[in-house]
């Protein structure tokens, strides 16, 4: 049977598979629509089966964050090389995945219609497409972030007060500096005494009456890698993120404080 271009487009249009594989699954159907839906359909599950050794270190994030500033969203969808990341339909599933997370929470985000969706994407495009990690955020304090314009790396950053623009900016500087601690109260023990031990056996040569304040010296500066409120603020490396926040006139008139902050970067455990 003859198959016009105006059946394989229309098969095109709705599935998103090849010219060749509409038209072959086209003959098998004697040109009926429906059935060759059903056909690419499964040629996909099979596919999807095949692409599961295969690793999806490629994708994107997206970021949501409500009118109201507080809730909000990551997620990061992956797939196996940066041109499918940049597809159309590739990014318009993430954004709509992306609306679904902040509005449902992440139960939505494993019901059987959402994984059938990825799983069609993942068929009609031919690679392996999967859902990596998500961040959905409810807090009591006002969130700002950050997504690159890259789309591989974003932050969300909580704040004391309503200032969506020093929010952003600090978790612009959380998407650059990846700090892993807010403050010195959240450094691990064991971390901080493998650190205190470090400079005991850098300054053991020097007079015992000055090592307690060389040693202590060098833990401050450790803290400006170790921790967001001590590092250097991005923009102007002369004064501290906890100056930056000093700094800021808050509706209240209250001090501003950093009550919690969050990345994620495409590929990142």
């Amino acid at each position: 049977m003859k198959i016009s271009s105006q059946q394989v487009k229309e098969l095109r249009d709705r599935t998103g598979a090849g010219i060749l594989a509409c038209k072959k699954a086209l003959q098998e159907t004697e040109g009926e629509i429906e059935p060759a839906i059903d056909i690419l359909r499964a040629e996909g599950a099979a596919k999807a089966a095949k692409r599961e050794s295969r690793e999806a270190r490629e994708g994107i994030i997206r970021l949501r964050i409500d009118d109201g500033g507080k809730r909000a969203a990551l997620l990061e969808l992956n797939c196996e090389t940066d041109f499918v990341a940049r597809t159309e339909d590739f990014v318009r599933l993430a954004e709509e995945l992306s609306d679904l997370l902040l509005e449902r929470g992440e139960e939505a985000l494993r019901a059987d219609e959402i994984q059938d969706r990825i799983a069609d994407l993942a068929g009609n495009i031919g690679e392996k497409i999967s859902l990596g990690r998500t961040v959905r955020w409810d807090k009591e304090g006002w969130i700002g972030g950050y997504l690159h314009h890259n789309g591989r790396a974003a932050a969300l950053v909580e704040l004391s007060e309503n200032l969506p623009e020093p929010a952003g900016e600090l978790a612009m500087q959380v998407v650059a500096a990846n700090p892993p601690y807010l403050d010195e109260a959240d450094v691990d023990g064991a971390e901080k005494e493998r650190e205190l031990e470090i400079f005991r056996q850098q300054v053991r040569d020097k007079p015992p009456a000055i090592q307690d304040k060389i040693i202590a010296g060098k833990w401050r500066k450790r803290l400006t890698e170790l921790c967001l409120v001590d590092s250097p603020f991005l923009r102007d490396d002369k004064i501290s993120v906890a100056r930056y926040l000093e700094r800021q006139q808050s509706p209240s008139g209250k001090p501003v404080e950093i009550r919690g902050f969050v990345r994620l970067k495409l590929g990142e455990s």
